[in-house]
């Protein structure tokens, strides 16, 4: 498997754990649903600006979507939602709310080792 097939599987595998659709991720991504596609697919690289945002959005580190073994990486936290209710604001705030929590982990894991 290639690097844009790693990354597209755990694209889709993300996605799908939050039950977002294509369409969802795209508008939040601000990209197209084909783009979603094509990235999913493994056809096209992905920019490090989408790869970033669609991470922040999933609670993990960027590198975990090149990790072929990403099964194994959870996220931060767990939010229970159906996609079809949410638009691109409720999907920033909790990309934010992701991100501000895996900091305080990591700080915390930091603390605890130091």
């Amino acid at each position: 498997m290639d690097q844009n097939e790693i990354i597209g599987a755990n694209l889709r595998r993300f996605r799908e754990k939050l039950n977002l659709t294509q369409e969802n991720l795209a508008t939040y991504l601000d990209i197209s649903r084909v783009e979603v596609n094509y990235y999913e697919n493994g056809k096209r690289n992905m920019p490090s600006g989408v790869l970033a945002k669609a991470a922040k959005l999933f609670g993990i580190d960027e590198y975990d979507l090149y990790e072929e073994a990403a099964d194994n990486a959870q996220a931060n936290v767990a939010f229970a939602f159906r996609a079809d209710f949410l638009n691109e604001a409720d999907l920033n705030h909790i990309a934010d709310f992701r991100k501000i929590v895996m900091n305080y982990l990591k700080m915390k894991k930091h603390i605890a080792n130091g």
